[in-house]
């Protein structure tokens, strides 16, 4: 496989030819929050807060498979809509999802955009996946007409802690070397930090809840579609995932609770 330990985040030949190279694992992964309580619908939410007129340029870079560009299409947006992305994969999901939208396949960190080019852009769950965050960041700035917002979405320490821990776990008693991807690279606290340099006024917002399951089923599809599991040679794979699960102990009523907390950023 192209990506080899932590790298494999940013690895553009694994991202693009398989862990994103159709939406598959992305969705699996999206499943699961419909088990969260309180219920948080985070496009919609974020793009509350975001507070679009309806009528600006909006830039979605890192699309993924479109829930942003849907939501605002919900919304009756009128403005031209772009998603971006490295994969053509999830462009093509992106087009199903938001057909009215624009979508070019390109690296968030050399945007084919003019300068000032849009008011509203939005960079959600992708830092973590750029070699250069920092450039990302200013590729960000610049793509942005002044007055105009960057919205970043990215997860807290604690997001699925407990999933990552079991996953850390399985890993090692497995015998597999030193790992330091459990986690992504860029959280909200190191994402704060990326984001002032480049502007001025940033509001954090923090979105906290649980997945609350009894049914193991969307977990393992999770935990199969993870970064960490891709890295397990195929013959351990099956052995790493059960005990993934196996290290997940549900209460006394066989119900299992992991945190959830994602957040963003209003940049301007």
């Amino acid at each position: 496989m192209a990506g080899e330990g932590a790298g494999v985040w940013t690895d553009p030949v694994y991202l693009r030819g398989e862990q994103y190279r159709s939406a598959g694992n992305l969705s699996s992964r999206q499943s699961i929050y419909a088990y969260q309580q309180p219920r948080i619908d985070l496009p919609k939410s974020v793009l509350d807060l975001a507070a679009p007129t309806g009528d600006e340029v909006v830039v979605d870079i890192g699309c993924g498979n479109g829930a942003y560009l849907a939501e605002l299409l919900r919304r009756g947006h009128r403005g031209p809509v772009v998603g971006v992305d490295a994969s053509a994969g999830m462009l093509r999901a992106a087009s199903l999802a938001a057909p009215p939208a624009l979508t070019l396949v390109a690296d968030a960190g050399m945007l084919p955009l003019r300068d000032a080019v849009c008011s509203l852009a939005l960079a959600n769950h992708m830092l973590y996946h750029l070699a250069d965050p920092a450039l990302g960041v200013k590729e960000f700035h610049r793509v942005l007409a002044p007055g105009g917002r960057l919205v970043v979405v990215l997860n807290a320490h604690d997001h699925l802690v407990e999933l990552r821990r079991a996953a850390e776990e399985s890993w090692y008693d497995l015998g597999l070397p030193t790992y330091g991807g459990f986690r992504e690279r860029v959280g909200l606290e190191k994402g704060e930090e990326l984001l002032r340099v480049e502007f001025g006024a940033i509001c954090r917002h923090d979105f906290v809840s649980r997945l609350v399951l009894s049914d193991r089923r969307p977990l393992e599809a999770y935990v199969r579609s993870m970064f960490d599991t891709a890295l397990v040679p195929e013959r351990a794979r099956e052995r790493y995932v059960q005990g993934v699960l196996d290290r997940l102990e549900p209460d006394s009523g066989g119900v299992l609770e992991i945190t959830a907390h994602p957040g963003c950023f209003i940049c301007s």
